[in-house]
């Protein structure tokens, strides 16, 4: 029989949360493990709807997901609309069947006001390759009704398809192509970064119509953690953001603008503002943490394993990178300084150690920003130059990487090396060279970077048309293509097809997705071939 049938009924030897409790301060943001226990709930007796945010999942495992949801009645006010110091009861179950006639999972949490009302879940003990149900209710409000696909098991080769996409600000234009991922029965999202956007909400010229009556709280530049809750808390207003949320299982990692524009390179680094935007990110994202944050430090790297299929592996690129070098990147310059590092010294270790020990057909890895040599010189004669921010600043730390798959390649512990990013705004297909100074060295995987989801705004041909010098310069530069949208991935033991899926204006909620281009990489064959 299964555990906890019904809400009626809640098991608490069943129950798995991971609530954290936190203080103030770079130093007091660190998340202590004590947790609210359910005789301190406090349900305020009239309680409007309180699922304003929506539900979703993510992290899944062979036999776990994490599910989240935010009690927040009135979700852009401080405490989301909740009375100083209330604590709610939120009941959570999960089920085979959408009408909850198989349940087999259930428990409750209690939220706290110290990480902003939001429930994480991390339900055990599943069944591999299955796809499941879930809910809350709180004070007598049921929420709408989730889906979340648990990992298949070790031995499985079942096909995945899947969803690529990153950099969706608000200001900028509707996030519709988040709809259509669940329209095109997508199975898990892969977000590489981009969640938010720190800037001021004001209106741009081109972009999405600002509510008139948007909290004045809501709109400054985000720099405390209250700022922080309330862009998230904007951002989980956006009715397709939220449908893709609720139908499929979110693998994620961030970018720069989770916290500021670059904020590597900053002289003096703000640990009061990284450490708010860490914890934030924390609270409203459905992650397991393989650790939990402390204050401005929080690991966000990890692996997953989609059967003996595919064996992800998410790179955090901004928090352990040295700065930037300045001024023009040229191809024998500071960017081949061998003490500049990317990943630090214990993610390195930890992608080398990982990579291909347990055998996969496909090793992906999702990360924020451009991997592949990329030359950026707007005149095929000109000299080199790169951008300073991508890998291609780092060329030592882009040389250990590829020289770590190179020697996996060769002993056949890896077989095919695919490389996903985001950040630029601009949809990249690149072959990955072995010699990060040779360009016509040996082809070692291939590289897809999404389009934004609505960061690039409308489609701009005559930009478009500019950017293709990139392909001129760079042969193994395969596609380049400003408009907004993002990758569908389809992936089995034999094949990984791509289809980029855009529209030509975000700032018009009902413009029509299509498909932009088409792209594909063979098993055993390195680089990427037109579909």
């Amino acid at each position: 029989m299964p555990d906890s049938p019904s809400f009626s009924r809640s098991n608490p030897l069943e129950r798995r949360t991971f609530l954290r409790a936190a203080g103030g301060g770079a130093a007091g943001l660190a998340f202590s493990l004590g947790l609210p226990t359910p005789a301190s709930a406090a349900t305020p007796r009239a309680l409007g709807y309180p699922f304003t945010q929506g539900v979703a999942s993510g992290d899944p495992l062979e036999d776990a997901v994490v599910l989240w949801t935010r009690i927040a009645p009135d979700p852009l006010q401080p405490n989301g609309g909740l009375p100083h110091g209330a604590r709610v009861k939120v009941e959570w179950q999960i089920a085979e069947d959408p009408r909850f006639r198989r349940p087999v999972r259930g428990g409750h949490v209690v939220t706290s006001p110290d990480t902003s009302h939001t429930v994480h879940v991390d339900v055990r003990g599943l069944r591999p390759g299955r796809r499941y149900w879930y809910r809350f209710r709180a004070a007598g409000h049921l929420s709408e009704t989730g889906s979340t696909t648990t990992m298949p098991p070790a031995h499985s080769m079942r096909p995945l398809k899947f969803a690529v996409a990153s950099c969706q600000n608000y200001r900028a234009g509707y996030f519709q192509t988040m709809r259509d991922v669940v329209e095109q029965n997508a199975e898990l999202m892969l977000f590489v970064g981009d969640y938010i956007y720190e800037y001021p909400v004001q209106q741009l010229a081109v972009g999405r119509p600002i509510p008139a009556d948007l909290p004045a709280e809501v709109i400054p530049t985000t720099t405390t953690l209250d700022q922080y809750r309330l862009r998230y808390a904007l951002y989980k207003t956006d009715p397709d953001l939220l449908a893709a949320h609720r139908e499929i299982p979110w693998i994620l990692t961030w970018d720069d603008h989770e916290i500021s524009n670059d904020y590597e390179s900053w002289a003096t680094p703000d640990l009061d503002r990284r450490a708010a935007a860490y914890r934030a990110y924390w609270e409203f994202m459905p992650i397991r943490w393989p650790r939990p944050p402390r204050g401005a430090d929080a690991r966000l790297y990890r692996r997953f394993r989609h059967g003996a299929l595919a064996q992800f592996d998410v790179l955090d690129t901004r928090q352990y990178r040295d700065p930037m070098v300045s001024g023009t990147v040229v191809d024998a310059g500071p960017r081949r300084d061998p003490s500049l590092v990317m990943l630090g010294d214990e993610q390195e270790s930890w992608f080398r150690a990982g990579l291909g020990r347990t055998p996969a057909r496909w090793n992906i890895v999702p990360q924020q920003i451009l991997m592949a040599r990329l030359n950026t010189a707007a005149d095929p004669e000109a000299p080199a130059v790169f951008s300073a921010g991508t890998w291609d600043g780092y060329q030592a730390s882009q040389q250990r990487l590829f020289d770590t798959v190179s020697r996996s390649l060769d002993r056949r512990t890896v077989r095919n090396f695919v490389v996903l990013s985001g950040d630029v705004h601009c949809g990249y297909v690149s072959d990955i060279h072995a010699d990060t100074l040779d360009p016509g060295s040996k082809v070692i995987g291939a590289e897809f970077t999404s389009l934004s989801i609505s960061s690039a705004q409308d489609f701009n041909p005559a930009a478009n048309e500019a950017r293709q010098i990139r392909r001129t310069v760079n042969p193994s530069l395969k596609w380049a293509d400003l408009h907004c949208g993002y990758a569908l991935c389809d992936l089995n033991a034999h094949e990984l097809r791509v289809d980029f899926r855009a529209v030509d204006k975000v700032s018009v909620h009902d413009d029509p997705v299509f498909t932009a281009a088409s792209f594909t990489v063979q098993d055993r064959v390195p680089g990427v071939s037109p579909a």
